[in-house]
């Protein structure tokens, strides 16, 4: 299941690329509401930031070319739209959604924000206002600030129009013709590859980087977050289990390196020197990750990464997340690592989760299910009587009760 997850999300992560490289690009100058010829307003507050290339409310001009562009485009958002991924609940998007109107500032008004079911740590936008912000990445960023400095990174790219440049790469690279046709059966490793097509050059990440954190300076983020969210992924990528697990898709087209982080702090200092580093403010981000975690880590266990999974539960411990269902998901760690004394790990980390005050509901089921293999009956009736108690609407309620009746 995870990994037709992973193909469907990739997919539609690609499908814009794809899509729009069907059509002829040609950057021309960009029009405003009159569709006159105009030039983003100049930013002179500080010296070595780039500007954005495009204003807000850019449109396409009247050619055929560009046109043709976006109608591929608004297709793409049509299939995002009705994606199965797609997260609809209103608590999630609220919380999200303004993170990125508010670092976006005037921009706000020309993004459309759509959560993806994706483990994967990764965020995009397409040329025409498309943001998509993989669930992967809620579970890694510790704060609103650290949410807002990848969220703030992507518009960058969005309004120094290296989106567009991307797609003539892959124009190039690519037999556009028969694009589609492969990627549907293309296993999860070869749309890595892809993927890597579409990474940014180094001097549009380093713009992206400073007009990222220059937004999220003006939308009143501690700019600081920028650097502390990309050194949270270099741990993460350290943590890899003997260096075999794939790296993130992001980290694949969006390099990381200490010299990175290291220009990112230089660059905070040396334009915002009337900041300061401080702890992050975490409590809204554990808030929604306490509202929806058995939904974001149920997909992050099932990627197999049991190093970088480890790493996740260990910052969440530290952030506060609820530490019930933190001890039932490292319960679930170690059930599917199944390593050497990993089963026993797991029943005593679902013991510390059923013993809490607000107990996982899973953690008895489980518990449930480990006595009833060792043939103690009672036992695991005594776990399963108390699991449906705690969820008496849970889907496998008819399963329970059939145990419970032999």
């Amino acid at each position: 299941m995870i990994l037709r997850t992973l193909r469907i999300g990739c997919l539609l992560w690609l499908y814009v690329a794809v899509s729009a490289a069907l059509a002829e690009q040609k950057l021309e100058p960009f029009t405003g509401a009159d569709g006159q010829p105009q030039q983003a307003a100049a930013d002179d507050t500080t010296g070595d930031m780039p500007k954005p290339m495009i204003p807000p409310g850019y449109k396409p001009i009247d050619r055929q070319t560009e046109t043709g562009l976006w109608m591929e485009l608004e297709d793409y958002e049509r299939s995002v739209q009705q994606s199965a991924l797609l997260i609809k609940d209103g608590p999630i998007n609220d919380y999200v959604k303004k993170a990125a109107c508010r670092v976006a500032g005037d921009y706000c008004a020309d993004l459309r924000v759509y959560i993806i079911r994706n483990p994967g740590f990764n965020a995009s936008m397409s040329a025409n206002g498309v943001m998509l912000v993989w669930t992967g990445l809620l579970v890694r960023v510790s704060s609103e600030d650290e949410l807002s400095a990848v969220l703030g990174h992507e518009l960058a790219h969005y309004t120094q129009l290296h989106t567009l440049e991307r797609l003539r790469r892959i124009k190039a690279n690519l037999a556009a013709s028969s694009v589609i046709d492969i990627l549907i059966g293309m296993p999860l490793t070869q749309m890595v590859a892809v993927a890597n097509i579409m990474s940014f050059n180094r001097d549009q990440e380093q713009e992206a980087d400073l007009l990222g954190v220059h937004f999220m300076y003006e939308s009143g983020y501690d700019p600081h977050a920028a650097a502390s969210v990309w050194q949270t992924i270099v741990e993460e990528e350290a943590n890899a289990v003997a260096r075999s697990e794939q790296p993130n898709l992001f980290t694949q087209t969006h390099p990381l390196s200490a010299d990175r982080i290291e220009s990112i702090n230089a660059f905070v200092e040396r334009n915002y020197p009337d900041t300061a580093a401080a702890a992050p403010d975490s409590g809204g981000h554990v808030a929604m990750l306490n509202l929806y975690y058995p939904l974001l880590m149920e997909d992050q266990i099932d990627t197999n990464r049991f190093g970088r999974t480890e790493n996740i539960l260990k910052r969440h411990r530290q952030l506060g997340v609820d530490p019930a269902m933190i001890d039932f998901f490292y319960g679930e760690m170690y059930r599917q690592r199944n390593a050497e004394g990993d089963q026993q790990r797991a029943q005593q980390a679902y013991e510390r989760s059923a013993a809490s005050d607000n107990p996982a509901p899973e953690a008895f089921r489980n518990l449930g299910y480990i006595h009833l293999k060792r043939n103690q009956p009672h036992e695991a009736s005594v776990d399963f009587r108390k699991y449906l108690e705690l969820k008496p609407d849970a889907d496998d309620r008819a399963m329970i009760e059939f145990y419970l009746e032999e």
